[in-house]
């Protein structure tokens, strides 16, 4: 039988003894007490589940670790034992005891300072409005951002829909996480908002990036007839010189236009985020349903994240109706020469 004395059972964070019950997680190996695993009733070593790895014990010498070992210094996840000014796990990357302590006392200290501001309502513990301010705290050196894997979202747990995204995870993981709790549809994204298209074409929503490619072109319709008027390309220009460029239907026409094009960069630029938060939810719940466990990940990852075919064919859409009006034109000249 293993040895685990010295080690740190997850739960009461206290150290094995000889003469301690110790059960062990069968999938994993972590060490309970077993009144411990009985009051948690599962495994809460989710990091090892979801890396499909086995427990190890950690080195619990207070000298090896720059400090003295205490419950602060202990991962409540995986147990891993951490430095005194660790942050976040060296494991897992979840927060640390002493962050969550540290951010508890934080905005203890905002609501203590809004309490008696007219400017904003008064405190949450005066009289329940105000405004709770929670520090947005990321850990860069986990693509999860330091957030709990096993978090659901509509079905489907966090560290799944980071697998899909794949790419960028540090933006796109607290904007679903803000989605999710908040219910707020509006978040800005540029990037979707200056070329609605290509962003949805890269993150592999091929129908969205086709709409979007639509409204775009017809939206471009009096450009495409004003130029088609001032060319002798065959058939097109005769067919664009049948319109009068300056009546006021054509006016009115170009007018809209422009309204077309803004609306679908505002609609884009707003509304992106979510728009990929819910096909990235709905994509994930579908592989999750077909595929095994063991293959899951690699397939979330093989079906998600983004696609540089999608974007290369829809840069060729988005300048191919100009590109082949002026190719005419050249050829037409060439031809008349």
């Amino acid at each position: 039988m293993a040895d685990y004395t010295g080690s740190r059972c997850i739960v009461c964070t206290e150290q094995f003894k000889e003469d301690d019950d110790i059960v062990v997680c069968p999938e994993c190996g972590t060490p309970y007490h077993r009144e411990c695993y009985a009051k948690s009733g599962k495994c809460l070593n989710t990091e090892l589940h979801r890396t499909h790895r086995t427990w190890k014990p950690s080195s619990d010498v207070g000298d090896g670790l720059g400090g003295a070992v205490g419950e602060e210094n202990i991962c409540r996840v995986c147990g891993c034992v951490n430095t005194q000014t660790a942050l976040f796990c060296s494991r897992c990357g979840n927060p640390m005891p002493a962050l969550e302590r540290h951010n508890e006392e934080i905005r203890e200290k905002q609501s203590a300072a809004m309490n008696g501001n007219p400017y904003f309502g008064g405190g949450e513990e005066k009289n329940g409005r105000g405004i709770n301010v929670r520090p947005f705290l990321i850990n860069f050196s986990d693509p999860l951002c330091g957030y709990n894997p096993d978090e659901d979202f509509d079905g489907v747990r966090l560290c799944e829909l980071g697998d899909y995204v794949e790419t960028n995870t540090h933006y796109y993981l607290p904007i679903f996480k803000k989605i999710k709790e908040t219910s707020r549809a509006i978040s800005w994204n540029f990037s979707a908002m200056l070329f609605p298209e290509l962003y949805f074409a890269y993150r592999k929503m091929p129908l969205v990036a086709l709409g979007a490619f639509i409204v775009r072109a017809v939206s471009r319709l009096p450009m495409y007839i004003s130029v088609l008027a001032q060319g002798n390309i065959m058939y097109l220009s005769e067919l664009a010189q049948n319109f009068d460029l300056r009546s006021t239907a054509f006016q009115a026409m170009n007018m809209l236009s422009y309204v077309l094009t803004y609306a679908l960069m505002f609609f884009c630029g707003s509304f992106a985020n979510r728009i990929y938060y819910k096909h990235s939810v709905r994509k994930t719940a579908k592989i999750k349903a077909a595929v095994p466990p063991q293959n899951l990940r690699q397939t979330l990852r093989r079906k998600g994240g983004t696609s540089a075919l999608w974007l290369v064919l829809f840069i060729i859409l988005y300048i191919l109706p100009v590109s082949a009006i002026y190719l005419l034109s050249y050829m037409e000249i060439y031809t008349a020469l």
